[in-house]
Formats: structure tokens, sequence, C-alpha cells
């Protein structure tokens, strides 16, 4: 669901947030964190797994997330994504038609982590866009 990339060496100047990250830096220590602050990830989805995991993600200080889930939420993605609600089923972007699940949720996950980049793909027109999907994950 999630691809991982990282450089092999993360700057050494990373600050850590000791007070956001100290359950994290007890269990995992500094260095760990630090690597996980320089990780970016494409998030494949974003249904009720796929926004669990990029909460998951963006609480855990990646650096950045790419989400790609341009398909239209219906009322199932109510039961399972708490990011959505009943307005969104109909929300539309201008001129574009309308609002994928990616970008619905976008705003209020980006809130959770101020550190964390988080993106749209905007390029995939659809979840079966292959060629699309496969740009996003490398690179």
């Amino acid at each position: 669901m999630a691809s991982e990339t990282s450089s092999s060496e993360p700057p050494p100047s990373t600050e850590v947030d000791e007070k956001l990250y100290s359950r994290q830096l007890y269990v995992m220590g500094h260095e760990a964190q630090r690597r996980m602050m320089a990780s970016r990830a494409v998030l494949i989805g974003a249904s009720g797994l796929g926004v669990e995991v990029a909460k998951n993600i963006i609480l855990a200080g990646i650096s950045s997330v790419t989400l790609c889930d341009p398909e239209v939420p219906n009322s199932f993605d109510l039961g399972g994504n708490f990011y959505l609600s009943e307005g969104d089923l109909n929300k539309c972007d201008e001129g574009s038609g309308k609002k994928g699940r990616a970008d619905l949720c976008r705003d209020q996950l980006s809130e959770l982590n101020e550190y964390v980049k988080v993106d749209v793909a905007s390029n995939v027109s659809s979840l079966q866009d292959e060629a699309g999907v496969v740009k996003l994950v490398d690179g």
C-alpha cells in the first residue's frame, strides 16, 4: 500500500522535536527517528485503511507523503474513512469536476503534524491508471 524511499543517511542537522516524538524516541532512538524524518512515502488509496495508514505515518514523522486516490467518494466510504463527511460526496473542484478522496482528506491529514508535507498526486486520473501510479512509485 505504501512505498518508502529513503536516503541512506539522514542529514546530521535534522533536529528531532523531543516533545512531539517522545514516545518514539524512547522505543527507537534519535537515529531511527532522524531516518524516519528523511523518508518519503506514496500512499495509493485513501479509503478507510489508506487514511489510517496515512494518519499513522504522518504522526510518526515521515518527511513527506503523497496521497493518490482520485476516486470520488461514495456513501460506503463514510463508514471507513473518518476524514470524509456526507457533504464531501458531492464536492466539486472549480472547473475540473468532482474532488477525489485524497483531495478531500489532505487538509485534515496535514493538520496532524506540521513537520510533514502532505501532497496529492494530481497527475493520476484513476486508480486503474497503471502508468500514472508507477510513475509516482518510481519517483
